[in-house]
């Protein structure tokens, strides 16, 4: 999958019918929902590529930088898809040979070939951005993550939720960097863990990411 089109989609820039269309790709392609998890990884630590209105121009130095960042992104998301189809084709000649390796096995064999070549690829990218993090049963999920939205929105910010994967539920908002700390208050009051430390904002807008994760405690 085209790169740009994951991000597109992120940003919120693809046609009703585009959307759909991906959304039932996404629902029946493991692989492609690989991508798409390490696509929304790399949209965070691009802090999004939504613009804000009135903002300054960039200087040159900035544009540079950006574009620089955007090359590499999807230089190393193409490496990953590449690495993914890979794998998928040695497991399906692997399939035709179960005289010689059994079905664990294989499995082993590719998962340590994933982790290497995905380490060799590209590294785990580090987010700019503060997370917060919740733990709640999965029933409850969506709605802690409403109030979450509702909280962003009513610091003068906005709030968006992304698919939920493996990891649980994943959220971003972008808060007026004036009213970043009564933000944190009110997901404390919520049952956040908040990081042990955080840095001001540098801009008047700040990009939070807060993760709900599936409460295990009985």
């Amino acid at each position: 999958m085209n790169p740009d089109k994951l991000f597109d989609y992120l940003d919120g820039k693809l046609s009703p019918s585009e959307r759909a269309k991906l959304e039932e790709q996404l629902m029946s392609d493991p692989h492609l929902r690989q991508e798409l998890t390490v696509a929304r990884k790399i949209h965070a630590d691009m802090g999004g590529s939504r613009e804000v209105l009135g903002a300054p121009e960039p200087t040159v130095e900035e544009r540079g930088a950006v574009l620089g960042r955007r090359f590499a992104i999807a230089f190393a998301v193409l490496v990953f898809a590449n690495v993914v189809f890979g794998i998928y084709a040695i497991a399906f000649m692997k399939q035709r040979d179960r005289a010689r390796m059994n079905t664990e096995q294989n499995r082993t064999e590719l998962a340590e070939s994933l982790a290497r070549s995905a380490a060799v690829a590209f590294p785990t990218p580090s987010l700019d951005v503060d997370e917060i993090t919740f733990s709640a049963p999965v029933a409850g999920q969506d709605k802690l993550a409403n109030k979450i939205i509702a909280a962003a929105k009513q610091v003068g910010g906005s709030g968006t939720k992304g698919l939920a994967d493996q990891q649980g539920v994943l959220l971003f908002a972008e808060i007026p960097a004036a009213r970043l700390n009564d933000f944190r208050d009110s997901m404390k009051k919520l049952g956040a863990t908040l990081p042990a430390s955080t840095e001001a904002a540098s801009g008047d807008k700040a990009i939070v990411q807060i993760r709900i994760s599936e409460n295990t405690l009985k």
